[in-house]
């Protein structure tokens, strides 16, 4: 049995907002944090069951507030990532997390070995064990061979999930992804389905090619989102279809400005890459019948 314990050295507020992005979101309350203790990251790649929306997020630990107070020295040596399988528990992860914020100090101790998943030896948490002065409190890891819970590779994200050949991009600001959310929620439908967002590209009257979006099934709204950026490869205009709650999963969190970057010679997915870029979203082209 390897061992990684964390240290609480500050506030862990950000830590918590971090995990909570993840609550009744994409996977249903389920969660993979792998614990990079080489690069000093919390990253989790999460998907839906059809793999049609994706998310990478990552969050240092500097930023969580949590430094490595032991490692086992095999597991160090290794370099190798510690998996934590939470399994439709996450509520229940961030309530406890919530219950040793307030403590003066805390460790977070973490349990793994080495298990087989998905035909690949991994390092596994067994379990998460969290103690203060007057508090121990643990969970159990989940094994991560139920179909939601295989971890994606940082590989199969970078060269086959987060891809756009002759890409396009636009810079959104807060405001105006605001502004977007309030003028297509007018025309929504009850019917989560039926909701689309139609991203295309079009001329403005300046002669410079912009991106806008609008609903395309009764042409509601149509709101012009921005230039596209410099770099940006138009080979041919083109649209592309989402569902508008993905859409809304991808931004919720948006505080800063947003990127957003489709293909324009395979306009398939739309990749959302929120500030800085620990965050991205990949959202499929509905296939309409």
């Amino acid at each position: 049995m390897e061992k990684l314990i964390f240290k609480k050295n500050g506030s862990i507020e950000k830590f918590i907002e971090w995990i909570e992005r993840f609550k009744g979101d994409i996977s249903k309350d389920s969660l993979i944090v792998e614990v990079d203790h080489v690069s000093q990251l919390f990253i989790s790649k999460t998907y839906s069951t059809d793999k049609s929306l994706v998310r990478y997020s990552q969050i240092s630990f500097a930023d969580a507030n949590l430094d490595v107070e032991m490692i086992s020295d095999a597991l160090k040596q290794s370099g190798r990532r510690v998996f934590i399988g939470i399994f439709v528990i996450l509520p229940k992860f961030i309530e406890v997390l919530k219950t040793f914020a307030t403590s003066d100090t805390f460790t977070m101790e973490i349990d793994c070995m080495e298990q087989i998943v998905a035909e690949k030896e991994e390092i596994c948490t067994v379990s998460v064990k969290f103690k203060s002065k007057t508090l121990t409190m643990q969970i159990p890891g989940s094994s991560l061979n139920a179909t939601e819970m295989i971890p994606m590779t940082d590989e199969v994200f970078r060269e086959r999930v987060w891809v756009a050949s002759d890409p396009v991009s636009v810079n959104l600001s807060g405001d105006l992804l605001k502004n977007l959310v309030s003028i297509s929620d007018i025309f929504t439908s009850n019917e989560k389905l039926k909701n689309y967002m139609e991203f295309y590209t079009s001329e403005n009257d300046e002669g410079k090619k912009i991106l806008k979006v609008r609903e395309p099934q009764n042409l509601s709204y149509d709101y012009e989102l921005g230039e596209l950026t410099e770099g940006s490869v138009l080979k041919e205009d083109f649209s592309i279809s989402i569902y508008r709650d993905r859409f809304l999963l991808a931004v919720k969190n948006a505080f800063s400005d947003t990127e957003l970057t489709i293909s324009s010679s395979n306009p398939n997915r739309v990749l959302i890459k929120l500030g800085n870029g620990d965050t991205k979203t990949i959202i499929a082209r509905v296939k309409k019948d």
